[in-house]
Order: structure tokens, then C-alpha cells, then sequence
């Protein structure tokens, strides 16, 4: 099985004001893979009718949790994080997988959009400076699977 893991340390995650490919730049310093969590939502659908009293259910809406990006500080980082921020617009994000050994000549690609709210968090054991792009995605988290060998 450890053949087919996949290491994080070689994810590309980056992102774009735009979802123009070559607008995307890598996140400098990033320490997480952040691919939103999906949930789906279950809607009460029993009613007096419902057979052997049982309850009912019916698919309802999906909501894409919460993440942060740990990233190591930097001016640049955190200026382009306060600029997305006060554009007031989600930001595009791109998690670019490393591709399988022997399977795959490209990996997959997760895409995603999110409201952006940096802050710098207390300094954590090591002693380094960091930025935390707080993430609230919006819409679709989409995959396209990457190219076969």
C-alpha cells in the first residue's frame, strides 16, 4: 500500500483573482493541503403517510466546510491575502496533485472557490512567524482526473 501514497510535500497549492490558467501562482510557504470537505444535507421527508412509521428522507444541499491554510509568513504573502480580502470577492484555488508512479503522466487537479480572511495566529512551538489564510469556500469543489500514462 505505501506504493500508492501520495505526498503532500509535492501538492501545488495555489490560487488566482481569476480562473484564468496561467493567472495561478503557487502559495509560497504553505505548509497544508487544503481541499474543502463536502457534507451532504438530509431533508425530513416523513409524513403521517410515511409506511410503517418509519421516517423519510430526502437529499437537500451540500455545504463545503471551513478550512485554513498554515502558511510561513511573509510581506508579500500577507499583502496579497489583505488585497483578495478587500476585493471582497472569493478567490480561486488550485490543489495540483503529484501524479501516481506507473499510473498517471499528470495528477488530478482539485478547484475551488473561497472568501479570504488572513490572520497571523500566535507563534506556535517552533518559533516561526506564520499566516493563516482563513478559508469560507463557495460553490463547487470540482476534480478532473489527471492524464494516464
Amino acid at each position: 500500500m505505501a506504493q500508492n501514497v501520495v505526498p503532500g510535500d509535492l501538492c501545488d497549492i495555489e490560487w488566482s483573482a481569476d480562473d484564468v490558467d496561467g493567472n495561478y501562482v503557487v502559495i509560497k510557504g504553505c505548509k497544508t493541503v487544503g481541499i474543502p470537505e463536502e457534507s451532504q444535507e438530509y431533508r425530513d421527508r416523513t409524513s403521517l403517510d410515511s409506511p410503517g412509521r418509519s421516517k423519510e428522507w430526502g437529499v437537500g444541499l451540500t455545504d463545503t466546510s471551513e478550512l485554513t491554510l498554515n502558511c510561513f509568513y511573509s510581506t508579500s504573502l500577507y499583502e496579497q491575502a489583505l488585497a483578495y480580502k478587500a476585493a471582497g470577492k472569493p478567490v480561486y484555488f488550485r490543489v495540483k496533485i503529484p501524479p501516481e508512479d506507473g499510473v498517471q503522466s499528470a495528477g488530478d487537479t482539485f478547484k475551488y472557490q473561497a472568501f479570504l480572511n488572513p490572520s497571523i495566529p500566535s507563534v506556535d512551538q517552533d518559533g516561526d512567524l506564520m499566516t493563516d489564510l482563513k478559508l469560507r469556500p463557495t460553490g463547487l469543489v470540482t476534480w478532473t482526473k489527471g492524464a494516464a500514462v
